[in-house]
């Protein structure tokens, strides 16, 4: 059986689904799975356990796709196959480019291009996605190459990489990307087909997705599936997303002979100002809505920084005045990378926690600029500017002053080259030319000297070791011995224990995944690289290739913070207040182009020939109406939009706010958002006040 429930926003369909699991567990049925996606999977899973109590731990689960995999593959095993991370995904990426690029066409310069491998490995990942297998377009290029099609080339290529990628992959691990191929091949074996599943939070479904619900329907399983639409007849582009996904859900039963069901949740028809605005806000009627005033909040600051201030101060107002917590608060923007530092920055200065979802790029840390100096500077002749590069990253094996003490002496003689690494002492004076040398001259060139030769033995190993090695598992060795030298673990543990000791808390917390990173990329060089022809030059280039795919987080250690993020990652369910941010013209809706290898009439020939990828531009405006409608009906108490004037004009849900509450925005001014904030930012708002106020004055 598969059930569609389907209704708009704030009509009850996540509640409905959570009782109806509710009452399973109680009567002791399972097992019964809530498979949502990864990003609202937590809070799926705290919510589902507050209104099943302890029985849900018995009988009932919160899922994703890929913890589905990862369940079903404890039970039945999957070959035991280690899957590979980013940086091993590249690697693999580069493997099959060099295999390849003698028959290159179009892409024959990718093997010399880190931004083409990045688009290449993208659209590897899309064809995935979309279940498209290297014959079928190695067959639809061969077509349209017939036909004179210039894509039919493209094609060609790309049906080379992908099938060189997939034979390369498949010798040393697990491409991730087909777990969910995968998934579909074998659950229908799993003991938890047997079970009911209920599927919520999904704007619509991947083909790889569909297939997984394709062998469950197969296999005889229960599926509930929720989404947000009116029907399945056309109607308001906000919905086209979902009502597309419940048709090919549709289409799913009807092949694998399974009843369908549609459940149709009633239009909500409450006056609260959030309600009315949630059925008005693109109706585009000459609706008027009572009594707003405190409900809805519009907001233009004169700058970017500004803005992130004025978010800052409203979280403060709303929990003085609302006395609402930290969690309940909620700030989102369409373009949320433009904001992150300016939030960063501000709300530290208010003192008001805040938990991004952040990931920073490995490539900003310490040991990457080790790695890439070191390398710099045995491959480049032991050249000054590379060395003090690498020893100024703090992790080469001396501390600050004996850094300067170095750098001071190499700088004065203009040491480079073999001055460096040959075995005499430096014999020249170490305040100038043509000085007597005193007793404390002497102790300090035999300190010069010993650090020179302690800051350069690490360097040596791995010059020694590189160029004595001739494949890439050598260089992985050299690299690992050059490690040992520095004694690298023990550093980066104690600069962990450093910032964690001056309250850097999610700092120390980035720095000790950095040796696991480290160590996981140079064992994915070894399974996937192993006896590939390398000097130590190639090596040091492609492994700083591979630590650019990484990046870095950490978990708050309070849960009572403001979140923050994209609008395309706000599942949440109740935020009582929501602040969103960046609400201009070329903000809201975002109005992106297609990225990356396919373009968007290159998707119209695929999607025409029985190989859909991803949308078109028609397709990319229904899915950006359907997440601004999302996001906005979120709230349950305020919302409150704002922009700033240098990013261009308002958006058009602000226009519409202004017609359906009669409001008019508020035009934030900095001085008086900082009187709201402790301590400095208080204090420039007040000497602002006084330089205002002190001419005046006078002249009175």
């Amino acid at each position: 059986m598969l059930r569609l429930i389907l209704g708009r926003a704030r009509t009850g369909k996540t509640g409905a689904v959570m009782d109806e699991i509710a009452a399973l567990t109680a009567r002791g049925e399972g097992p019964v799975m809530l498979i949502v996606p990864e990003q609202y999977s937590h809070e799926a899973e705290r919510e589902l356990l507050r209104v099943c109590g302890d029985r849900l731990s018995l009988y009932g689960e919160v899922l994703s796709f890929t913890r589905l995999y990862a369940r079903v593959e404890a039970e039945l095993g999957f070959g035991g196959r280690q899957a590979l991370d980013k940086g091993g995904r590249l690697l693999a990426l580069v493997r099959a480019l060099a295999a390849t690029e003698t028959r290159l066409r179009q892409f024959s310069a990718a093997r010399r291009s880190s931004a083409m491998q990045s688009a290449l490995l993208s659209a590897i990942d899309e064809l995935k996605t979309g279940c498209v297998d290297p014959e079928a377009l190695a067959r639809l290029g061969e077509r349209l190459s017939a036909e004179g099609e210039l894509l039919g080339g493209k094609l060609r290529d790309l049906a080379l990489i992908y099938e060189a990628y997939d034979a390369i992959v498949s010798q040393s691990g697990l491409d991730p990307m087909d777990r969910l191929t995968l998934l579909a091949g074998r659950i229908g074996e799993s003991a938890l087909a047997k079970g009911r599943f209920y599927i919520d939070g999904f704007t619509d479904f991947t083909a790889q997705e569909l297939g997984v619900l394709r062998a469950l329907l197969l296999a005889g399983a229960e599926l509930t599936v929720c989404l947000t639409c009116e029907g399945l007849e056309e109607g308001h582009e906000i919905f086209e997303p979902s009502r597309r996904a419940a048709l090919a859900l549709r289409r799913l039963a009807e092949e694998t002979g399974t009843d369908v069901r549609v459940d149709r949740m009633p239009a909500g028809t409450g006056d609260a100002p959030l309600e009315r605005l949630e059925r008005e806000l693109f109706a585009f009627g000459p609706a008027r809505i009572e009594g707003g005033g405190e409900v809805l909040r519009l907001r233009r600051a004169p700058d970017l920084s500004t803005e992130c201030e004025a978010a800052a101060q409203r979280c403060l107002e709303l929990v003085q005045e609302k006395g609402c917590r930290w969690r309940d608060i909620a700030l989102a923007a369409r373009d949320f990378e433009r904001y992150r530092s300016g939030l960063e920055g501000a709300f530290a200065r208010y003192g008001v926690p805040l938990y991004l979802a952040r990931r920073s790029d490995l490539l900003s840390k310490p040991l990457p600029a080790l790695i890439a100096g070191a390398y710099a500077a045995v491959c480049r002749g032991w050249d000054y500017e590379d060395l003090m590069a690498y020893c100024k990253t703090g992790l080469a094996g001396l501390t600050g002053p004996e850094s300067d003490t170095l750098e001071d002496y190499a700088f004065l003689w203009s040491l480079h080259g073999s001055a460096w690494t040959r075995d005499e002492d430096w014999v020249l004076h170490p305040r100038g030319f043509g000085l007597e040398f005193t007793e404390a001259d002497r102790e300090n060139l035999a300190e010069v000297n010993a650090l020179r030769r302690r800051f350069v033995a690490p360097l040596r190993t791995l010059y020694d070791l590189g160029r004595a090695a001739t494949d890439a598992a050598g260089q992985a060795r050299a690299l690992a011995a050059f490690f040992e030298a520095l004694a690298l673990p023990e550093r980066l543990e104690a600069r962990a224990g450093e910032l964690e000791a001056l309250g850097m808390v999610q700092e120390a917390a980035e720095y000790e995944q950095l040796w696991d990173i480290v160590t996981g990329a140079l064992e994915q060089c070894v399974r996937v690289l192993g006896d590939t022809e390398m000097d130590l030059e190639q090596f040091g280039d492609l492994f700083g290739l591979v630590l650019s795919a990484y990046d870095v987080g950490s978990i708050p250690l309070s849960l009572d913070r403001v979140s923050a993020g994209d609008m395309d990652r706000m599942r949440r369910r109740h935020i009582r207040h929501l602040i969103v941010l960046g609400c201009d013209s070329d903000s809201l809706p975002l109005a992106a182009g297609a990225a990356g290898v396919f373009s968007d009439r290159d998707r119209e020939t695929l999607s025409a020939a029985g190989l859909p990828l991803g949308d078109t531009a028609d397709g990319r405006l229904d899915r950006e109406f359907s997440l601004i409608y999302n996001c906005l009906t979120l709230p349950e108490e305020t919302l409150t939009l704002s922009w700033c004037a240098e990013a261009g004009e308002p958006s058009f849900v602000v226009r519409r706010c202004e017609t359906l509450f009669s409001a008019a925005p508020e035009h934030i001014d900095p001085a008086e958002c900082r009187l709201w904030a402790p301590g400095p930012a208080r204090e420039l708002a007040a000497m602002a006040g006084r330089g205002a106020a002190g001419p005046a004055h006078r002249a009175a």
